[in-house]
Formats: C-alpha cells, sequence, structure tokens
C-alpha cells in the first residue's frame, strides 16, 4: 500500500488558511508532488487549539522540493538534508518540509533513513497515533491507525509494538509522557507505559540536550505534576534525573500559575517547576552547588544554572510571617524577579507541608508578591569615591569593607539613612586593617 484512503475533514483555520501556505502547497504541486500537513498542526487542528508549528511531508525528494520553492521565489533552508529536512520562510511564517522516509537502521538514538514515495510506510514509523495524522491543504484527513479517536479519548498509543518503537529513539519515552502531559486523559496506556518502564535504562545515552528540551516542553503543560508522579512511580525519571521528587510542591506552584493567582507577570514558567521538584539532602553551600550540578547536566545556560540554584536556595529565607521590613531587604538583595520566584517556591513548599492554609495566610503571600510589583529599587546613598574623596581610608580593600558596613547598618535601619548619615557612621567605624575580623574601632 503507497497511499492512504482518506477518513474524515476538518476546515483549515490560522496558518493553514494563509495566501503564504496556499503559494508554499502551490509551488510543490508544480513540481508533480503531493504535500501534506503532518503531525502537530494537525493534531491541534482537531482540538482548535491555537496553531504552532508547521510540519509537511512531501513524496517530493528534498533537492526536488528547495528546487520548486525556490523556482517560486521562495527562501529555503536546508536544514537537515539527509533526514529529508527542509525549512522553508515566507513573511512571518516557517514551515518545515520532510520527504516521506522509512527507517534503515536504527541504533536508539539516532537513526539512518532512506526517502519513499510510500504514504504508509513513512505513517507506520512515526511514534504514536496521533502523530501520525495527515491533512490536504483543503482539510481532507489521512488517519491511517486510528489516531483522532486516541486523541479525542485521551489516550497516548505508540504505534505497532511499543518495545519496539522505543528502541528506535529512547527520547520517545519522555515524549510519551511529554504528550500525556498535554493530551491525555487517565489512566495511561497501560501496554505503552510498562514499555517505558522497561525501556527506561535507555535513557542513559541519550544526550542531556535532548532530556533539557523534553522535559521543558513537559513541564509546560498546564497540570504535569501527575504525569511527573507517573514517571517516577514507572522507574523512569529517576534513571537520568533522581533529583526531581517534590511532586507535592510541584502541585502548588502549578495551582498557583495556573488558577490562583491572577497575575500577569506569573505565568507557566518550566525552570521554576523544575526547581520545586528538585530536592537534595545537602544543605547550605553544599545544597546550592547540587542544584548547580543538576542544571549544568542538563547543559542549562549559565544564566538559567544561576536561577535554578538561587531559588533552590532563596524560598527557605521566606516566611509569611516576615515584617515589612524584612520583605524589603530580601527584595534589595534578590531584585523583583527573583523574590517572586521565591515566593511562590516557598509558599509551595508551606503549603505542600501543611495540611490546610490557616485563615489569612494565602492572603499574607499574595502580598508579598504585591510587594515585589511595586518595588523600586534604592541605591546606596553613598559610593567608595565618597570615602576616598572624605579620606576616611586609602584606596584599597578598606574601601570596600567599609562599603559593606555602610550598607549593612543602612539596611538595618530599613534603607532610610542619607547620604549625611552614612558619612558620619563610616567615620566612627573606620576598619583598623584590611578584611579584619576582629570587631570594628571607633576613632
Amino acid at each position: 500500500m503507497t497511499k492512504l484512503n482518506p477518513t474524515g475533514h476538518l476546515a483549515p483555520y490560522g496558518v493553514m488558511a494563509t495566501p503564504e501556505t496556499a503559494r508554499l502547497f502551490a509551488a510543490l504541486a508544480q513540481k508533480g508532488g503531493t504535500a501534506r500537513y503532518v503531525g502537530g498542526i494537525v493534531r491541534d487542528a482537531l482540538l482548535a487549539r491555537d496553531l504552532g508549528d508547521v510540519d509537511i511531508a512531501c513524496d517530493l525528494k528534498p533537492e526536488t522540493s528547495m528546487k520548486a520553492l525556490e523556482d517560486a521565489g521562495i527562501r529555503v533552508i536546508p536544514t537537515g538534508l539527509q533526514h529529508g529536512t527542509i525549512t522553508a520562510l515566507i513573511n512571518e511564517y516557517s514551515y518545515e518540509i520532510t520527504t516521506l522516509r522509512v527507517d534503515v537502521m536504527t541504533d536508539g538514538r539516532h537513526a539512518e533513513v532512506a526517502f519513499t514515495d510510500n504514504w504508509w510506510l513513512d505513517a507506520k514509523r512515526r511514534d504514536f497515533t496521533f502523530n501520525a495524522l495527515y491533512c490536504d491543504p483543503d482539510g481532507t484527513i489521512y488517519d491511517p491507525f486510528d489516531g483522532e479517536s486516541d486523541l479525542r479519548a485521551g489516550k497516548v498509543r505508540f504505534i505497532g509494538v511499543a518495545e519496539d518503537r522505543i528502541a528506535e529513539d529512547y527520547l520517545r519515552i519522555l515524549r510519551f509522557f511529554r504528550f500525556f502531559a498535554h493530551f491525555g486523559r487517565p489512566p495511561l496506556d497501560a501496554i505503552g507505559a510498562e514499555a517505558c518502564r522497561k525501556g527506561a535504562s535507555g535513557l542513559r545515552g541519550i544526550s542531556r540536550e535532548r532530556i533539557r528540551d523534553e522535559m521543558f516542553k513537559l513541564l509546560r503543560a498546564k497540570t504535569p505534576a501527575a504525569t511527573i508522579g507517573n514517571m517516577v512511580g514507572f522507574s523512569v525519571l529517576p534513571v537520568i534525573l533522581p533529583e526531581l521528587v517534590n511532586i507535592p510542591r510541584l502541585r502548588i506552584v502549578e495551582w498557583l500559575e495556573t488558577t490562583a493567582l491572577a497575575d500577569p507577570a506569573i505565568t507557566i514558567d518550566p525552570l521554576r517547576r523544575m526547581a520545586a521538584l528538585f530536592t537534595s539532602d545537602k544543605g547550605g553551600d553544599e545544597g546550592i552547588a547540587h542544584a548547580a550540578q543538576c542544571a549544568r547536566s542538563l547543559r542549562l545556560s549559565n544564566d538559567e544554572v544561576e536561577r535554578f540554584s538561587l531559588m533552590t536556595a532563596s524560598f527557605r529565607l521566606i516566611s509569611n510571617v516576615m515584617d515589612a521590613k524584612r520583605i524589603r531587604r530580601h527584595l534589595y538583595h534578590l531584585g523583583a524577579d527573583a523574590f517572586r520566584d521565591a515566593v511562590i517556591m516557598a509558599w509551595a513548599d508551606h503549603a505542600a507541608r501543611a495540611e490546610r492554609p490557616m485563615p489569612g495566610e494565602n492572603a499574607r503571600w499574595q502580598e508579598m508578591l504585591a510587594c515585589a510589583h511595586e518595588w523600586q529599587a534604592p541605591q546606596l546613598p553613598v559610593k567608595g569615591r565618597d570615602i576616598l574623596q572624605a579620606n576616611l581610608v586609602p584606596p584599597g580593600p578598606m574601601v570596600g569593607q567599609l562599603l559593606r558596613l555602610a550598607e549593612e547598618y543602612w539596611l538595618e535601619n530599613d534603607m532610610t539613612p542619607d547620604h549625611t548619615r552614612l558619612m558620619a557612621y563610616m567615620a566612627d567605624h573606620v576598619p583598623t586593617r584590611p578584611d579584619s575580623n576582629l570587631p570594628q574601632e571607633t576613632k
């Protein structure tokens, strides 16, 4: 069988109904090719969701597709020619076009492919039934594995033998849970889940970048905590990220982000959710170092590593009985964004441990978040040059020491001392020597 039979119809909308898209399909047809939407865009269209990436399958060889598009004046990038993939750009739209293919060889991480004009073989090599949905430009649907029924039932089901699909690419284990978080309804497909449990050790051979990307996509689901719980229960997550186990705290964070807080500054944040999951048996600096090690292992950026580490530590400084002075002090040290993270994490940690909130407790947490919105960071009213101009100490390390003394005094007095008062304070607290750990003497 080289062709697929039509099974239904949908009304194209969004990017599917633009002149740019019509121009692209016309260019491919001009060379005798058949092109169809495939996978996610069909899935989302059937559920009437916002349409994201535009993936297109085509029976032309990639070089022929490129020529057809270039002849039509369309910009083309050869993003993955050896795997049959090119990217077309028209105005603000991007289209990923992949030639029909079959797997020649797989090793659990990568696949060697051969091109084909057989739509059935292309469908059969895909991972899940609803990812093998195709759609003509006019909305005609082709559904060789009853993926639409699975999609509407919230069932994530492997095509063919689940163990075989997983052995071709072990990342499909994480994709199984990721798609369940976004589209599934309990219970998990028992056959697929058990195949994931059996194949979980294969995830050790998958690059950390691919694991990171899948975990972030999963954590962008509205309520991923139950799925994360399944990943722990089926011994999947412990193989790759054994520190991510605090599911009760994640449940509260997802509730705060999506339901409890009508705050445009607080949205679904996969890095914050990952920090909520993180648990270490180490405290203090060791715990921060452990968090940084976990973040670096996922090849996060330096800024992400720093934020992740800070979130896993700073929430321990926050409580809902802090007075306004202590809140302002934390805001000064952390900044509004990091303070907001710390409050959300502290709220979630407290709520996950408590049986029920005390009266007024949630309102108090919200008041602290409101402080972050209103925060305008003040500047310490003195600088190093003020110290030098006043000849309080010679140039060198004692300038920094004296500034730190002044800043601590300023913070203890709720950031109210002005320049004159701070200069007087520093004049009375000049260090006796650089980096002295002794009590400061008065001049």
